[in-house]
């Protein structure tokens, strides 16, 4: 008796094994978007708060409502000039991040679905600045943080293993002692293998 509740218990859970793993899949991906900087750039002759940005990512979707994403992000490259008497300043920061983010999804429709995701990136700043006038100067500097990540998007379906993908993240990005949040909005493919 306790044998054949043993297998039958036993059995119940291969099976639920089996299902979980029918369920799981591996997906990536690529987009390309805009990003912004919020810094406000007052008292700047010239400001670019605005980049191209990409992005390449790679999840496991474990469960229809669940999967754990990783990415790397190129947010970009944002630019300032300031004028005094006699002299320029100029600053390009580029930036990056890697991250790792638990993601909710939900289906709306057989063809449309949303998620929302949190996690956490590595964010790098990279930046030069050059000075012309009586004192030319040029610095590099390069600064890594720990920052959280928060993100929402969609997937409309175009055949079984291939969706397009819109999404709107933020994270904070720090250089030197600024901390600037930089969001963007990008579109691409994701593909389930």
């Amino acid at each position: 008796m306790l044998k054949s509740k043993l297998m039958k218990a036993s059995l119940v859970v291969a099976g639920l094994a089996l299902s979980a793993a029918a369920s799981a899949q591996v997906y990536g991906g690529a987009s390309i978007g805009r990003s912004q900087l919020s810094d406000d750039c007052q008292g700047q002759v010239s400001c670019s708060t605005n980049a191209t940005s990409y992005k390449l990512f790679s999840g496991y979707q474990f469960h229809p409502n669940f999967a754990v994403e990783a990415s790397y992000s190129n947010l970009g490259k944002f630019k300032s000039s300031y004028a005094d008497v006699g002299s320029t300043q100029s600053t390009q920061v580029k930036t990056s991040s890697f991250e790792l983010a638990a993601v909710g999804n939900h289906q709306f429709t057989s063809e449309l679905s949303g998620f929302a995701k949190l996690g956490i990136a590595s964010v790098k700043a990279e930046g030069e600045f050059w000075g012309t006038g009586t004192a030319p100067a040029y610095a590099s500097a390069s600064t890594t943080s720990t920052q959280p990540v928060w993100g929402l998007g969609v997937n409309y379906k175009l055949t079984k293993e291939l969706a397009l993908r819109a999404e709107f993240e933020s994270r904070k990005v720090k250089f030197g002692d600024d901390k600037e949040t930089v969001r963007n909005l990008n579109v691409g493919l994701q593909y389930h293998f």
